[in-house]
């Protein structure tokens, strides 16, 4: 069996570690739950949690029985450390819910985290180090490597996600709609029409607002 230790001890990876308990409870138990790896001074301070931070991300080296689950929501950040882990030799793990609903012919990537009570229907194809919580898909969606589906979303078909994408909670996208790689829709938008790369877009319907592309340097 092997040591999984989750990226990141903030709030997503509290509950990427709730997640993983859900797997063991109602499937039986995958892993050896080592904790977490963590960059921040104290991350569980005053956060009940059974498991500790066990090192930095930036020092941790992976051992033969190791594997990782990705605890970050940020497209960004998982972009930045995926790789950089990667070349060390680590493998992350893809962590799917006993209580998602996966549908028929459909493809999951590598390290993707897969909240309880998402569903997609047919021909869905989410790409590497995904993030998606309870959210809903219809069918010939596309979703883009490192890109993070917050709670509650209402995905129709034939939309298609950029890589490093950001959809918070409670957005809805009409169907055969393009969100742009890098995009950020806010909460409770309503998406009718394509947003290009790198915008940020909020309302109903969804228009852009001023944004800084945190991975455009000045």
């Amino acid at each position: 069996m092997k040591n999984l230790y989750i990226v990141g001890a903030g709030g997503f990876g509290r509950e990427l570690l709730n997640l993983i308990l859900d797997i063991h409870a109602i499937a039986g138990q995958r892993w050896n739950i080592m904790g977490f790896l963590d960059d921040t001074e104290a991350p569980l301070a005053g956060k009940a949690c059974d498991f500790p931070v066990r090192g930095t991300i930036l020092d941790y080296h992976p051992k033969p029985d190791d594997v990782l689950a990705l605890g970050i929501a940020s497209p960004h950040a998982k972009r930045k450390l995926v790789p950089l882990l990667r070349a060390r030799g680590a493998f992350f793990e893809t962590c799917i819910h006993p209580y998602a609903y996966l549908g028929r012919h459909n493809s999951i990537g590598e390290g993707a985290i897969i909240g309880g009570g998402f569903s997609m229907s047919v021909n869905v194809s989410l790409g590497d180090y995904v993030t998606i919580l309870g959210s809903g898909m219809g069918h010939d969606v596309k979703v883009g490597d490192y890109s993070t589906i917050s709670a509650c979303c209402n995905i129709m078909g034939n939309v298609t996600i950029g890589s490093q994408a950001f959809i918070g909670g409670n957005v809805a996208i009409a169907p055969h709609v393009a969100i742009g790689e890098r995009a950020y829709v806010c909460i409770g938008s309503v998406v009718i029409k394509n947003v290009k790369a790198g915008a940020k877009v909020l309302g109903n319907p969804a228009r852009e607002i001023n944004f800084q592309d945190p991975t455009v340097s000045s």
